[in-house]
């Protein structure tokens, strides 16, 4: 299968806000039905909504596919200066066993998870 093509869409349920002199932005990102990337993806700070990004959450592990009866756990790496986030996605082998990162395989079907990123 494909690589997967992720979008980045402002929601339209929250807003966006500014602290002294950062910005703060919600973000969904959904990945389509193509195979995750071993590696994970890496998002730009404009892709975000900014120049420079301090920090990045994950309101929690994400909920997957269209009923949400799956979970992925989401890792975040800043590169480059702040220009860009790198997310990482994580799951359990085996029972008490630490999480690996995703193999190359597909995403489920609408796999969507949301950020809050804040910066400049």
């Amino acid at each position: 299968m494909a690589a997967a093509v992720i979008t980045v869409t402002k929601p339209t349920d929250v807003q966006d806000f500014v602290i002294s002199n950062k910005k703060a932005k919600f973000r969904d990102i959904t990945a389509d039905t193509g195979d995750y990337a071993a590696g994970g993806f890496t998002l730009t700070a404009a892709q975000l909504g900014l120049k420079h990004v301090d920090m990045c959450f994950v309101g929690s592990a994400a909920t997957t596919g269209t009923s949400g009866a799956t979970a992925s756990v989401i890792g975040i790496t800043y590169v480059s200066a702040g220009t860009s986030v790198k997310f990482q996605l994580y799951e359990s082998g085996a029972t008490d066993a630490p999480m690996n990162q995703k193999t190359a395989e597909p995403y489920v079907a609408n796999f969507t998870f949301r950020v809050l990123v804040i910066g400049v």
